[in-house]
C-alpha cells in the first residue's frame, strides 16, 4: 500500500493557528481537508443552524412547498413513495410527521426491491394507489427519471412531486413538479445534499410557509424537531460533509441523543449505542443504519419506516427487534456470498480492471450483493458489479473508485439493460440473462478504456507524523472538533516512524485481530487491529505505523486507543 504526505503552506497554517487558538496539527488537518483560509476554517469547526440557507432558495423548492400546502388546506389525499434504504426511508419518516403536525394523515408506501424493483416504478405505484385513492403523490429518493410513471399519473390527474438527489438519465416529464439540485444548469450549493438534506428544507419551508399565513400550530413545530432524521439519512447515505450537510450531521448527532424519539431510542437499544458519551458517524453507519437498510434488503422496508414512525414505546421496541433480527440474517447470508464472490473474483478477474460477479441461488438477494460490491471495490481497488438471478434478469448493485464513474459506464452500456441508475461511485442496474455476457463484455472494455486515471495499488494519505509522546487524550479531544467524520471528511490518519514493538502482538477475537502496544519512555498505548490476522509485525524491528486514534471504551475503559491501519518495515531498517 503506498502512503503520502500532503505538504501544507505554512503560512496559511499559523494563520489558522493563530486566528482561531488551535493547534498546528488541527490547521495542518483542515489544510488537508481544502480548507484554504481562515474564513472557511471557522465556518468548518463552528458550524451553525443559522448558517443553513432559506430553503426557498433550492430550485423548485418553493413551488413543491405551495402545492402541498394547498394540499393541506384542502385536506387532500396523500401518497408518500419512498425509497427503501436510509436516505429513503428517513425522508419518507420527515415527510409523514411534517403532514401530520399539521392534522393531515397521509399514506406511505416503500418498494419491495425484489418484486417491484427500485422507486417509483409501475408496480409500487399500482399497489400504492389501490391502498390510496389520493391526488397528489410525493417521490422521495426516487423518480427523477421516471417518465412512463409519470405519464401515468398524468392521465389519472394525480399530482406528482419529486425530492431526489439521483442524476437524470434524459429530459423530465413535464407533469413532474420536482427539487432535484442535480437538474440546475447554472449549479448549485446544494448538489451534495441527499433526499434526507432536501426533505429538512422541505419540511422548513412548509413551517415558513405555514407560519407565513398564520397558521399558530406552526409555530409550535420547530425545524430542529427534524434533524436527528436528517443526520440519520446524511450519515448513511455518505454524502459529503460539508457546508449544510455538516450543519445536519452535526447537530442531528445532537439531537438525536438528547431526544430521540421513541423509535429511534428503541433502535440505539438494540443496536448498543452508548448515549453516556457523544454520538459519531459511525454510530449512524455501522450500528444502526444497518438495521434499517437490512429491512428492504430482505424485502420488509415498512418496518424501518414503521419504526422510526413509532409513537409508542412497546410498538417500537418489538419493531426495533425486529430490524435486528433481520441484520443477523442479513450478515449470515452477506457471509456466505463474500466468499463466493471472492473466488470469483481471483478466478474471472485478477488480470481485469473491473469485477462483474453473478450468481443464482435463494442466497443471492438483490438487495445484499451492493454490500459485496462495497466489500470488494475497497479490498482489490476496482470498479465492481455484482448481480444477483430473479427470474430471468440479474439485478444488482455496483460500486466505483475515485477515477472512473460508474453513472458514464453504464450509460455507455445502456443498450444492454433493462434499468440502471445511481451515483458516479455507487448504482444500481438489471440486465436481462441472455444479454449478460454482452454487457459483462461491453463493461469491461470501457473500464479498461478509462484505466487511465485508475491508481495501481490503494493508497493512504497521512495527515501528520506524530511521536508516541504527542498521542495522548488532549491530542483526541482536539481532533473531535473536527468531525462529524465521513465522505470528504475522512477521519484524520497520523503516521509513527521508526518504532519498535517490544512485546508480542496477541491475536484476539476469533483469531482475526490483534492487540498491540506502543511504548515511549512516559506512557504505554494499546492498539488494535483489524481483520490483519496475515500481517502481525515482528518484533524488535523498526517499523512504520499508520493509524487512528479513538477512545477505548471497551467493558467501560474510557482510555485512548491507535487503531491500525497499515504498516511497513522502517526505510533504514
Amino acid at each position: 500500500m503506498f502512503w503520502s504526505k500532503k505538504s501544507v503552506c505554512e503560512k496559511l497554517q499559523k494563520e489558522i493557528t493563530d486566528g482561531l487558538g488551535v493547534s498546528d496539527l488541527v490547521s495542518e488537518i483542515l489544510i488537508n481537508r481544502g480548507i484554504d483560509s481562515l474564513i472557511k476554517a471557522q465556518s468548518f469547526l463552528h458550524p451553525k443552524l443559522a448558517l443553513l440557507s432559506d430553503p426557498y432558495q433550492v430550485p423548485n423548492l418553493k413551488r413543491a412547498v405551495d402545492r402541498i400546502c394547498t394540499a393541506i388546506k384542502k385536506k387532500e389525499k396523500i401518497l408518500i413513495v419512498g425509497d427503501y434504504d436510509v436516505d429513503g426511508i428517513s425522508s419518507t419518516v420527515m415527510t409523514m410527521k411534517i403532514l401530520a403536525n399539521f392534522d393531515l394523515i397521509a399514506n406511505f408506501v416503500i418498494p419491495f426491491r425484489k418484486s417491484e424493483g427500485y422507486g417509483l416504478s409501475k408496480e409500487v405505484l399500482e399497489r400504492g394507489i389501490e391502498k390510496s385513492d389520493c391526488s397528489l403523490i410525493i417521490a422521495l429518493d426516487c423518480g427523477t427519471n421516471s417518465w412512463e410513471e409519470a405519464e401515468i399519473l398524468q392521465k389519472n390527474k394525480i399530482d406528482l412531486v419529486v425530492i431526489d438527489h439521483h442524476k437524470s438519465k434524459g429530459e423530465i416529464h413535464p407533469h413532474c413538479l420536482i427539487v432535484n439540485p442535480h437538474l440546475s444548469e447554472i449549479g448549485s450549493e446544494w448538489t451534495n445534499l441527499c433526499t434526507a438534506g432536501l426533505c429538512f428544507k422541505l419540511v422548513h419551508g412548509i413551517i415558513k410557509c405555514k407560519r407565513e399565513n398564520g397558521d399558530k400550530n406552526a409555530f409550535e413545530i420547530s425545524p430542529k424537531d427534524f434533524l436527528s432524521l436528517a443526520a440519520l439519512g446524511t450519515l448513511a447515505d455518505m454524502v459529503p460533509l460539508k457546508s449544510e450537510n455538516r450543519i445536519f450531521a452535526k447537530y442531528g448527532l445532537k439531537h438525536l441523543r438528547k431526544r430521540p424519539t421513541k423509535g429511534l431510542e428503541a433502535l440505539m437499544s438494540v443496536a448498543k449505542v452508548d448515549l453516556r458519551y457523544p454520538l459519531d458517524s459511525e454510530d449512524i453507519a455501522f450500528q444502526m443504519a444497518p438495521r434499517l437498510n437490512a429491512c428492504g434488503r430482505l424485502d420488509r422496508p415498512e418496518v424501518a419506516a414503521k419504526l422510526l414512525l413509532a409513537n409508542d414505546n412497546s410498538e417500537a421496541s418489538e419493531l426495533a427487534l425486529l430490524t435486528n433480527k433481520f441484520n443477523e440474517e442479513r450478515k449470515q447470508i452477506e457471509s456466505k456470498l463474500t466468499k463466493s464472490a471472492i473466488l470469483q473474483a481471483e478466478e474471472k478477474f485478477s488480470e481485469k480492471d473491473a469485477v462483474v460477479i453473478k450468481g443464482k441461488g435463494e442466497d443471492w438477494i438483490p438487495g445484499i450483493v451492493g454490500i459485496i460490491a462495497g466489500k470488494l471495490c475497497n479490498s482489490l481497488n476496482k470498479p465492481t458489479l455484482v448481480l444477483a438471478y430473479d427470474q430471468g434478469k440479474y439485478k444488482g448493485s455496483g460500486r466505483g473508485i475515485e477515477s472512473v464513474n460508474l453513472v458514464d459506464a453504464l450509460a455507455h452500456c445502456e443498450k444492454f439493460l433493462d434499468h440502471w441508475g445511481g451515483h458516479p461511485a455507487a448504482v444500481g442496474l438489471t440486465v436481462d440473462e441472455k444479454y449478460i455476457e454482452e454487457f459483462t463484455e461491453a463493461f469491461l472494455t470501457y473500464i479498461k478504456k478509462e484505466n487511465t486515471g485508475m491508481k495501481s495499488e490503494p493508497s493512504i494519505i497521512i495527515d501528520s507524523f506524530l511521536t508516541v509522546d504527542q498521542i495522548n487524550c488532549q491530542l483526541l479531544k482536539e481532533i473531535e472538533v473536527l468531525g462529524p467524520f465521513g465522505q470528504d471528511n475522512p477521519e484524520p490518519v497520523f503516521g509513527l516512524r521508526d518504532l519498535v514493538l517490544k512485546t508480542k502482538p496477541k491475536r484476539v477475537g476469533c483469531g482475526e485481530h490483534f492487540q498491540f502496544r506502543i511504548s515511549s519512555e512516559i506512557d504505554s498505548i494499546p492498539g488494535i487491529a483489524w481483520n490483519m490476522r496475515d500481517r502481525i509485525p515482528p518484533l524488535n524491528q523498526k517499523i512504520d505505523l499508520a493509524f487512528r486514534i479513538r477512545w477505548n471504551r471497551w467493558k467501560n475503559q474510557n482510555g485512548i486507543q491507535v487503531v491500525l491501519t497499515d504498516w511497513r518495515l522502517s526505510e533504514k531498517s
